[in-house]
């Protein structure tokens, strides 16, 4: 397989000098900002302040233009973009600190606009924005390579549906010009007389904290930003004790796709986590303490790490301590230990007295570790209906699981990982969640990832440049603090398929989780909620909305969000089982092709020839890439030799070692924020990444979108000057005819459908209509 470097020209789509295009904010708000000028003006700043009180919402959008002309003063007009009807009050629009004059075009206005540009031979990149209302504003002057700040602010009142807001921010038109903004950032805080639930961002990574005056921030920045997705946001508010929202989006004559979010409250406002809704936990700390710890300092980290866990731990909690090397020992050889003050000295000093020697007993150190978990609770209680509780107490309801961190392959005992593997799943049958911590280099991916996944927990890698105590203690400050376990959900009156994770994810404070499926069938269904809340299994039961088909593409990114989360469960399946299985590879390349998913074992999707190979062909270089084994998951991997030759040593070696664990380290990462928010931007991410590992390829081109664009709900890619719908197959599709841009065609057929516009931004274009392939050429 040659080179991806060697095998795809990048080019880089532009806009005329006329136009400009910034980001913005959406659902009913600003969304993007752009201007026309006779000049190029470059977005340069893209800065957006929210403030809600319950719905009310005070917006505050800076973006700053730049004209890039060393000697011309350039003037424009300045366009914000709102959606169909939204209601604005208080607006004020400030250039530079002087106040401006403006005016808000409705749809048919604004239309105008659009297709007057595109007459006008100006860019089809416009039309990502076409549809909506806009405020319009002058820009009387640019200095040369000076630059112009355009202030928007104002009051609207933002529309719910079964409790769930949704804001759009900073759209993404900069991409037309490849060129990044020199900064980006969105701030919004909320307050809000009813308890706050399911904050999130399906496409940026947000911080959630706690500001003065308000019951929860979220915020995101980055530098040298350049768009990608628009920022999408969601929250929920709800009485109950369990907030449940539901995003979902259809396509014609297609399944639905959904995302079901639960979560208890957020924040510090109404309904706040409190201690007693904290359920109680047995943990063992199993750390490695063999020679190679003393290395680095790792062995002082570890102790640091050890006395933080032992001293977040809380009243009702019960642990021990394993520390293995030639032999795997215990803080206390009876069993668990209470929490109280008394245990947490002894363990402290227990912790200190620790020293790296010996070897690496894994097998030995995890069935102790077992052993001393198995206290013979007795069987939990039945289920509660409704909602109203019942059961066992908190006692009743603890949380197992086990921190095990090492820095080292298995030299002791049992050293094949997939007998080490073999013999966890048979004796932890008290459903143990198992989380991993791998130190340094010289550990076994393998075994440690699918620790975690078969045992319900996650797998995490401390590099040698990384604190081990810092890692390890924010990590259990997170999972410390478990609000709802052992989570099941069923839907009445509607076949779900493909729902993933298979196993739902405890829930911590602070979070939620995210359940993503497919659906046949529509209408306002019944969704249960069984778990361990608030001390007993309960069952919480929600009215929640399956779209028949979607209006518009708010939610178009829900399809392809399922379709990486099937397509990691996939490619876990097929390295766990050793041998490669064509159809779960066919089905990985589908979907992967279908929906752009980029991962360290689909990197060919970045090839230009992506578009004119057949499904075969590119299944095929995924076998080469993945190998028989499914070993080192790294970029440019060799195929690998039969099954059959493969020993336990090989084993270790492929998947230890820098490049295996740096890639693994990434898609347990990826795996996380997909768990959490959904993580549409990690397929970018990803892409992005790769293109990174190309030598000679153009630092200013390396960017995915290049190759590849997601629209709505559907994928492109580029081969030479042409974009193609990924559904494309030159073997099965042929193109019926071909359209202008800007011809009256062209207009009849935007007019008909909005949706449309997104699409012909592209420029040259090869598109489904009704059934149709049509090419669309400037």
């Amino acid at each position: 397989m040659q080179p991806l470097a060697s095998r795809r020209t990048v080019r880089t789509s532009a806009l005329l000098a006329a136009v400009a295009v910034s980001a913005g904010l959406a659902a009913p708000a600003a969304r993007a900002c752009f201007m026309i000028s006779p000049q190029p003006v470059q977005v340069w700043l893209d800065h957006i302040h929210v403030d809600i009180t319950d719905q009310v919402a005070v917006k505050t959008y800076n973006c700053t233009f730049k004209n890039l002309n060393a000697q011309a003063i350039v003037g424009g007009t300045c366009y914000m973009e709102l959606e169909p009807g939204a209601q604005v009050d208080d607006m004020s629009v400030l250039v530079d600190g002087k106040e401006m004059k403006a005016e808000i075009l409705d749809v048919e206005k604004a239309k105008q606009v659009f297709t007057d540009a595109v007459q006008k031979g100006g860019s089809p990149a416009l039309l990502e924005y076409f549809g909506n209302q806009l405020i319009q504003t002058q820009v009387p002057r640019v200095p040369p390579n000076g630059t112009v700040t355009i202030k928007l602010k104002y009051t609207t009142v933002l529309q719910r549906k079964d409790g769930l807001v949704r804001l759009q921010m900073l759209n993404t038109n900069p991409k037309a010009l490849m060129q990044p903004l020199q900064s980006a950032s969105v701030t919004v805080n909320i307050k809000s007389t009813e308890p706050i639930k399911n904050v999130y961002s399906p496409t940026h990574k947000i911080d959630l904290i706690e500001r003065e005056g308000w019951d929860i921030s979220a915020e995101w920045s980055q530098e040298n930003y350049l768009p990608k997705n628009p920022f999408m946001f969601y929250y929920q508010v709800a009485e109950d004790k369990v907030g449940a929202s539901l995003v979902a989006h259809r396509e014609p004559d297609e399944e639905g796709a959904f995302m079901l979010m639960f979560s208890p409250t957020i924040g510090s406002g109404a309904g706040q986590v409190a201690e007693s809704d904290i359920l109680p936990k047995d943990v063992v700390f199993c750390v490695d303490t063999s020679g190679s710890m003393l290395a680095g300092g790792k062995m002082d980290q570890a102790r640091a790490a050890l006395k933080h866990c032992v001293e977040s731990l809380r009243p009702g909690d019960r642990f021990n301590i394993v520390d293995f090397s030639t032999a795997a020992r215990s803080f206390n050889a009876e069993g668990l230990v209470a929490f109280d003050d008394a245990s947490r000295e002894r363990a402290v000093r227990y912790v200190e007295k620790l020293n790296a020697r010996g070897g690496t007993a894994i097998e030995e150190a995890l069935e102790l570790s077992l052993k001393l978990l198995d206290s013979g609770d007795p069987p939990s209680p039945p289920l509660s209906k409704g909602g109203n509780g019942g059961g066992g107490g908190k006692a009743d309801r603890r949380l197992k699981m086990i921190l095990f961190a090492t820095d080292g392959l298995p030299t002791i005992g049992e050293r094949d990982p997939e007998a080490i593997l073999r013999s966890i799943a048979k004796r932890n049958t008290d459903d143990v969640r198992i989380f991993v911590f791998g130190e340094g280099f010289d550990v076994n991916t393998k075994l440690l990832d699918f620790l975690a996944l078969d045992h319900r927990g996650e797998a995490d890698y401390i590099l040698p440049d990384e604190n081990i105590s810092e890692k390890i203690g924010r990590f259990f400050d997170r999972v410390g603090s478990p609000l709802m376990t052992d989570l099941e959900i069923k839907i009445d009156g509607l076949e779900v398929t493909d729902l993933h994770p298979r196993r739902i994810p405890d829930v911590y404070k602070g979070e939620q989780v995210v359940v993503y499926g497919r659906y046949t069938g529509h209408g306002k269904k019944t969704v249960q909620l069984t778990g361990n809340v608030g001390g007993s299994r309960r069952t919480f039961e929600y009215e929640l909305e399956f779209p028949e088909l979607s209006e518009d593409d708010k939610n178009a990114f829900v399809p392809r969000l399922w379709a990486g989360k099937k397509v990691d469960f996939l490619l876990n399946e097929i390295r766990k089982g050793g041998m490669e299985n064509k159809e779960l590879v066919d089905e990985v390349t589908f979907l992967a092709k279908r929906y752009g998913i980029v991962t360290p074992y689909t990197s060919f999707l970045m090839a230009e020839d992506i578009v004119s190979a057949p499904q075969a062909q590119l299944a095929q270089q995924l076998q080469g890439r993945f190998g028989n084994l499914g070993r080192r998951p790294s970029y440019a991997l060799p195929a690998a030799g039969p099954a059959s030759t493969a020993t336990p040593a090989r084993e270790s070696a492929d998947f230890s070692g820098k490049p295996a664990v740096d890639a693994a380290k990434r898609l347990n990462e990826l795996r996380r924020g997909a768990g959490v928010s959904g993580g549409a931007a990690a397929f970018d991410e990803e892409a992005e990444r790769i293109l990174g590992l190309e030598e000679g390829a153009d630092p200013n081109a390396r960017s995915s979108l290049s190759a590849l664009r997601y629209i709505g709900s559907r994928t492109f890619y580029k081969s030479g000057e042409v974009w193609y719908d990924s559904r494309f197959s030159p073997e099965k599709n042929k193109v019926t005819r071909t359209v202008k841009v800007g011809s009256d065609e062209y207009l009849k057929l935007l007019e008909g459908d909005v949706r449309l516009a997104k699409y012909l931004a592209l420029g040259d274009v090869v598109v489904r209509i009704k059934d149709k392939w049509v090419r669309f050429e400037s």
